[in-house]
């Protein structure tokens, strides 16, 4: 790739480049020229772009990864405009190129039988919206509640499409809302799944997110024999997790609940993680709701900061540092692998730029980014659903990258409202700035 001294330039000729090397079958990845040191922002990104390609990343994903930083730049941009008394709006013209690209993997894909491997889905697992009811109403949960519930004939579809793949193992994951107040529909979609898959001579496993109150020991043994692994939420000591996670029914007491259903997943052997979020408010108390959570026998934690919440300044270097601290203190456990850290292991950022799949109640297709902050959707914002599971092909040709999840909450949310612009703006930033602390932190431990 040439020097290129303009974000269009560069995006244009990664795009060229990424169409001749799919159009040649995926060879090895070609190498680049470092562009002049100008300055600019283009020749910046042909940088980022060549320094991708050099460490192994494939031209599609390069071209994401480019675009993401496209738009992040946009954006702070428009921030800093904003910011003096200017109008935000996008002054570094880069919405255009945006649009432009939105659908660049169907353009590079097009008339190609098979897909090709690099823009085939790059994921295993479905979420799916059981249903929107719930005993709770957490403060910075953005999901809305109401009495939808998923019916059983969307839940088979979502089963038949996850199954149209080339992959040896599919994983379903039921979220909501509470998946299991629909306990007996959760478990029957389970069987089905296994059964079907086994005739297809795939793996099933299974992921749910529950606040647990539904959970016994004999429904943990169940959901172990099915291969889950489950997903709690404990926040800290009981003060502070009721305080943020607030029953309806007001004679329910949620920390003891969900202290009652990690206990039986204990006792069970179910497998799980438990995430701890924190919120600027209680950023403070993160040390202490961390060792809590160590004391209750709990040895697989995520420490999530809350999407939608403002990060920059003093609460996210309280995140970082109390973080730090948090795994220093039990380092040794860390080490021998006796306690699992979701944010070293597993978790992706910016957390809010997830691009899972997930069906909403109604069987429509979403980026499951969208709901990051659905609770704040601006009136008359697109419907970005991306078709029904009745009617979609392929699950391997559902390609999205970490772009079109950033395009679509700028898109609902960010150019349709200037705070929302600015949460999301903020939480990108955060989820950076974490990735870079924890890389260098976790590379300190070596």
């Amino acid at each position: 790739m040439a020097p290129a001294q303009t974000p269009r330039r560069v995006v244009e000729e990664l795009f060229a480049a990424a169409h001749a090397w799919i159009a040649e079958g995926e060879p090895a990845v070609q190498r680049v020229r470092r562009p002049h040191r100008d300055g600019s922002l283009g020749t910046r990104l042909a940088r980022h772009a060549g320094a991708m390609l050099r460490n192994g990343a494939d031209l599609p994903a390069a071209l994401d990864d480019v675009l993401v930083a496209l738009l992040h730049r946009g954006e702070r941009a428009a921030m800093a405009a904003d910011r003096e008394g200017g109008e935000g709006g996008d002054p570094l013209d880069v919405q255009p190129i945006a649009r432009r690209y939105a659908d660049y993997a169907e353009r590079l894909a097009a008339g190609r039988e098979p897909r090709p491997r690099s823009l085939r889905n790059t994921r295993g697992n479905l979420q799916l919206m059981t249903t929107r009811r719930c005993q709770l109403r957490c403060t910075y949960c953005p999901v809305v509640k109401g009495d939808g519930d998923m019916p059983r004939e969307i839940m088979d579809r979502s089963v038949d499409l996850l199954l149209r793949t080339r992959r040896d193992a599919v994983r379903l994951d039921f979220s909501g809302g509470e998946p299991l107040l629909r306990r007996d529909e959760v478990l029957r979609t389970a069987d089905r799944l296994i059964e079907r898959a086994g005739d297809l001579g795939k793996r099933a496993d299974f992921y749910m997110v529950t606040n647990g109150f539904e959970l016994t020991f004999p429904l943990a043994v169940e959901l172990r024999e099915r291969g889950f692994r489950v997903e709690f939420s404990l926040d800290g000591e009981e003060a502070l997790h009721n305080r943020w996670k607030v029953a309806v029914d007001a004679g329910d007491n949620p920390y003891e609940r969900t202290r009652h259903a990690i206990d039986a997943a204990l006792a069970a052997g179910l497998d799980h993680t438990v995430v701890m979020v924190v919120t600027p408010a209680t950023v403070s108390e993160l040390e202490r709701s961390f060792a809590h959570l160590v004391s209750c026998g709990i040895r697989s934690i995520d420490v999530n900061y809350a999407i939608g919440a403002r990060w920059q300044g003093d609460p996210l270097v309280s995140y970082l540092t109390s973080l730090e601290r948090a795994m220093r203190s039990i380092r040794a456990q860390l080490e021998d692998g006796e306690i699992t850290l979701g944010n070293l292991d597993s978790r992706v950022e910016p957390a809010v730029l997830n691009a899972e799949w997930m069906v909403d109640t109604d069987g429509s297709l979403h980026l499951m980014t969208e709901w990051a902050l659905e609770s704040s959707r601006p009136p008359g914002a697109d419907d970005l659903a991306v078709g029904h599971v009745a009617n979609l092909g392929s699950w391997d040709d559902l390609y999205a990258g970490r772009f079109h999840a950033y395009h679509t909450l700028l898109r609902t949310y960010g150019w349709n409202d200037a705070r929302l612009r600015q949460v999301l703006h903020d939480n990108v930033s955060a989820g950076r700035a974490v990735a870079r602390h924890l890389t260098s932190l976790s590379w300190s431990w070596r």
